[in-house]
């Protein structure tokens, strides 16, 4: 298994160039096809409708998107102008979430920025992130919005709980894995609550990457207090000088809105290095 093609996310945000710098260096790393896909949303609908002059915020919204565009072509083209790969430029008219989600499907790897709040220029439509992470079905590599990492996957946390995500995580994450030089298993144990037979111990995802020559430390706490194990992930990846945190994503599409577990909001709210996050 390889990534043999990755799929950046790119749009008018400052970040935009961390987010090539990693896919591009990603890229290299696994002789990938680096494909930029422009998603920038759609213009209003009530605004092209109803508006006295809809059709020039249409004419408007289009040279906008052109405009970004172009930026983002030439962000692309620089970043990869001295990269012995193969690259692809896809800028549909009006992508949204939903379109990175099904072009998501020609990609083994997808790159994502945090979502920045402070700003403007990055495409914010409501849970971009959070949808692509339940609904692509691809492994999806989220870049802070602060911070800068000229590199991903030296140093790796991976957290493990026993579930169905966390197991689907670090298989979708072994590339990287197998090229890591120090590995990390976090695992904390609620001694208060049943454990489903369904969970698997920590030690299964240490004895499963051995299996594939890679070795990893087990570092096993208990959780008594109930703190937020989210906050604790980012408080040992800081410890431990972490590079690249490795976690299932935990959540469910409801009518209009996703519904998140605990630990994947905080992530995607506070995530301090790059988050490969599986569902």
């Amino acid at each position: 298994m390889d990534y043999a093609t990755i799929l950046v996310h790119l749009d008018a945000s400052r970040r935009v160039y961390q987010r090539l710098h990693l896919a591009t260096q990603l890229a290299v790393q696994f002789k990938s096809t680096l494909v930029g896909l422009l998603a920038v949303g759609k213009p209003d609908p009530t605004a092209v409708r109803y508006l006295v002059d809809g059709d020039r915020y249409l004419a408007s919204y289009n040279e906008w998107q052109h405009e970004v565009g172009e930026r983002a072509r030439h962000a692309l083209m620089d970043a990869t102008d001295e990269a012995v790969i193969t690259t692809q430029w896809l800028a549909p008219d009006w992508a949204t979430a939903s379109t990175v989600q099904a072009e998501a499907h020609l990609a083994d790897l997808v790159i994502l920025g945090q979502r920045d709040p402070t700003d403007e220029e990055a495409y914010a439509e409501p849970a971009f992130v959070e949808s692509i992470v339940l609904e692509c079905g691809r492994p999806v590599l989220v870049v802070p919005y602060a911070g800068w990492f000229p590199s991903v996957g030296k140093t790796v946390l991976v957290a493990w709980n026993g579930s169905r995500e966390a197991a689907r995580a670090i298989h979708d994450a072994l590339p990287l894995l197998r090229r890591a030089e120090t590995i990390d298993v976090v695992s904390w144990t609620p001694s208060h609550a049943l454990k489903g037979p369904w969970l698997s111990p920590p030690q299964y995802a240490v004895e499963w990457l051995a299996r594939h020559g890679v070795t990893a430390q087990l570092r096993s706490y208990p959780d008594e207090d109930g703190h937020d194990i989210g906050q604790r992930l980012l408080s040992h990846a800081a410890d431990r000088n972490t590079d690249l945190i490795v976690m299932g994503a935990y959540g469910h599409s409801r009518v209009r809105e996703l519904a998140l577990g605990g630990v994947t909001r905080t992530l995607l709210q506070s995530m301090t290095v790059p988050v490969l996050m599986s569902h």
